[in-house]
């Protein structure tokens, strides 16, 4: 199992630390952006250049550990697209704020509405696809921020790929981390997007078969 990181254009000195091979045991390249682009923009061109049947990307921060990768590829074998889903599973103990759990419920119910599926989580930073899949959803995404997630799922609805759901479990190490995500601005943001994906869709701008 190979396994690409991401850098997207940090300066705390996140690229060095992975080229000084702290994912000992694996065969891990790196991939260092020269600014931030942000998140959707990182896994978009990772995805484009990963070479490999299966392709799934975890977030940086490991709130989500390697044990989820053989129910993801378990799923992968029946789907063409799998996703963590943390309602799926128990979580920590203390969980997230009520605010942030709150606005995290009224992003994903927003994102159902507006986009036609009903998946009751959209955002965990823990999914994979097929090689073919990949492909598809990779050279049509636009998004550049979080709220690419939605995005992706859209786009595998509109292109008839099948979508299945495995739990995510949130370690408990990150469960008390602050978000760096501010929260009520970064929702209108993303209604923006969720109106942008409707737009381009609309005018044709994904090349929808």
């Amino acid at each position: 199992m190979s396994a690409l990181v991401v850098d997207d254009g940090s300066t705390d000195g996140t690229a060095e630390a992975f080229r000084r091979g702290i994912l000992g045991g694996w065969r891990a390249s790196l991939m260092a952006l020269p600014t931030n682009g942000g998140k959707g923009r990182a896994v978009r061109l990772a995805c484009l250049r990963a070479k490999a049947d299966f392709i799934i990307f975890i977030d940086g921060d490991l709130a989500y550990s390697f044990d989820h990768i053989a129910p993801l590829l378990d799923s992968l074998k029946k789907h063409d697209v799998a996703i963590g889903s943390r309602s799926m599973a128990p979580q920590s103990q203390g969980g997230l704020p009520a605010r942030r759990a709150f606005l995290g419920w009224g992003f994903n119910r927003l994102a159902c509405l507006l986009f036609g599926f009903d998946y009751p989580d959209t955002q965990a930073g823990l999914k994979g696809f097929t090689a073919e899949a990949a492909r598809k959803l990779f050279s049509r995404q636009k998004l550049n921020d979080f709220a690419f997630d939605a995005e992706l799922l859209y786009l595998a609805k509109k292109l008839g790929l099948r979508v299945g759901q495995v739990p995510a479990q949130v370690s408990s190490e990150h469960t008390y981390k602050t978000s760096q995500v501010k929260l009520l601005v970064d929702s209108l943001l993303c209604l923006k997007d969720f109106l942008l994906v409707r737009w381009w869709s609309a005018t044709g701008a994904y090349k929808l078969p």
